[in-house]
């Protein structure tokens, strides 16, 4: 389902009419608004001959797409590490030169293919300039849909080969529309967490996110007394084992949510007001990349989320003084 995304639809639409499809494509936006649905639904219309994104098809090429049987689509993404089970940190440039030597050893039929890389980001440095290379000189016939959360951190190059497609969070309508057709059911704060992404939306409902969200309100609900310690040290027990990557992903989002909604709902209006404000930001920027750091470096988690609900206990009183 593709909801409140209505100019990237018109302008791939417009494309494909026109018969002068672009080889690589930019889909940027936040998680969960579409970007990878979009990414498949328009490799179908490609790799099926229609001249519209057909969001509903449910043909034998849109199936062989969703069960990852189509030859002429090639999805990159992390791989697991056979060593330890868990998905790679990066994209690493094997994967991009095994793509490159697959298309050149399938050129020449005459039909589109397609490439997704999701997400572009994760690519590493080698890969990154490895697929600038494939976009720089593309094989015929091949469209590449470069899938990005964080189209900053891509290689300036590669951004100007692509046409951007600039994906949005959606509206309180849309979001309504979508979560009602998907049934989930989250209460309204959960959902305004979400921030306009369905799948944001559909993860938080998935893993368990209305019961972290009532444990983080009752640790929070002292403030700007101290936290409920006890509460805290549950939920961390709940969250930080490895097999709770979402839960831990889910607890974070929720606290530097929390730290966002209050440093633009605090009144600027005097000195006092504008520190409140820039603390609470301070704190909501500085929970993402202590997080960022913990998965990356493969940090005790527990830990970080201590310090996390510690964070905010000290924007809170520093707020209030």
């Amino acid at each position: 389902m593709i909801a409140g995304q209505d100019e990237a639809l018109a302008a791939f639409d417009g494309a494909l009419a026109s018969e002068r499809m672009h080889h690589g494509w930019l889909l940027s936006g936040p998680r969960g608004v579409g970007k990878a649905t979009f990414a498949r639904r328009a490799a179908h219309a490609l790799l099926t001959g229609r001249d519209r994104l057909d969001a509903e098809a449910r043909d034998d090429g849109w199936r062989r797409i969703a069960e990852g049987n189509e030859p002429r689509l090639v999805t990159i993404a992390r791989r697991v590490n056979e060593k330890t089970g868990k998905l790679r940190v990066q994209i690493d440039v094997e994967q991009i030169r095994d793509l490159r030597a697959g298309l050149m050893l399938s050129a020449g039929a005459g039909e589109w293919r397609c490439v997704i890389v999701d997400a572009a980001e994760e690519m590493n440095p080698s890969a990154a300039n490895a697929l600038l290379k494939l976009l720089e000189e593309p094989p015929g016939r091949v469209v590449f849909f470069l899938v990005s959360h964080a189209p900053g951190r891509l290689l300036p190059t590669i951004r100007s080969r692509c046409r951007v497609l600039d994906f949005r969070p959606l509206d309180g309508e849309a979001m309504a529309r979508v979560t009602a057709a998907l049934d989930i059911a989250l209460p309204p704060a959960l959902l305004s967490i979400a921030r306009g992404s369905p799948g944001e939306a559909a993860r938080l409902a998935a893993e368990g996110g209305a019961a972290i969200l009532e444990a983080v309100e009752a640790a929070l609900a002292p403030l700007p007394g101290a936290v409920d310690g006890a509460t805290v040290h549950r939920l961390a027990d709940a969250v930080a084992p490895a097999d709770r990557d979402e839960g831990f992903a889910i607890a974070i989002r929720i606290l530097s949510g929390i730290a966002a909604d209050r440093a633009t709902a605090t009144g600027a209006t005097d000195a006092r007001g504008r520190a409140a404000a820039a603390g609470w930001a301070e704190a909501a920027m500085a929970i993402q990349a202590d997080a960022e750091r913990t998965r990356a470096l493969n940090l005790d988690r527990r830990q970080a989320l201590l310090d996390t609900f510690a964070r905010i206990g000290e924007a809170a009183r520093r707020a209030a003084s």
